[in-house]
């Protein structure tokens, strides 16, 4: 190895002087990789019966949105239009300049931190409006994670990643 290479824990292979830790910058990149395909298009749950589900007629991350948006649930309207979206990068940036030493990394490692858990609590809390709203129209009276789908699961496995990636954050010397 060279002296600019890292090894998994962050230390430089000469010296153990700091360096980008890898093994977090991996599961950054994992973690950004779930959510992304999540909001991209991955099914978010399945019909029950080819009835209406607690999802609405809706089943991806637009199909939510447009659900949210006719049920006129604010919160949900907003993380499935933009607020998702934008937790999702903010989140990764963060994490991810949280690898690489500098002054700031401690901060850096809190904010990534803090972002990823408010990835974790918008996205249960605008499933939550939008199951609401949907049972007070008539709907499902079904749980947040009936019938959740791969896209689902993979939105929460992500944010959960991008805080461990971001948390644990480059190795200070």
């Amino acid at each position: 190895m060279s002296t600019a290479e890292s090894t998994p824990d962050g230390a430089a292979a000469t010296g153990g002087r700091p360096g980008v830790s890898g093994r977090n910058v991996v599961l950054v990149l994992l973690g950004g990789a779930l959510v992304l395909a999540a909001l991209g298009g991955l099914q978010w749950y399945t019909a029950d019966g080819g009835g209406v589900n607690s999802a609405g007629t809706g089943f991806t991350f637009t199909d939510l949105h447009a659900n949210a948006t006719s049920l006129h649930a604010a919160v949900s309207g907003a993380y499935f239009d933009w607020l998702g979206w934008t937790v999702f990068v903010a989140a990764g940036v963060v994490a991810l300049a949280a690898n690489v030493p500098s002054p700031v990394t401690d901060v850096l490692r809190v904010a990534a931190f803090l972002l990823a858990v408010l990835g974790l609590v918008a996205t249960y809390y605008a499933l939550a409006q939008l199951f609401d709203a949907q049972r007070v129209a008539g709907g499902s009276t079904h749980s947040v994670v009936h019938n959740a789908s791969f896209g689902f699961w993979a939105v929460f496995a992500g944010f959960a990643l991008i805080l461990l990636g971001g948390t644990l954050g480059a190795r200070r010397g």
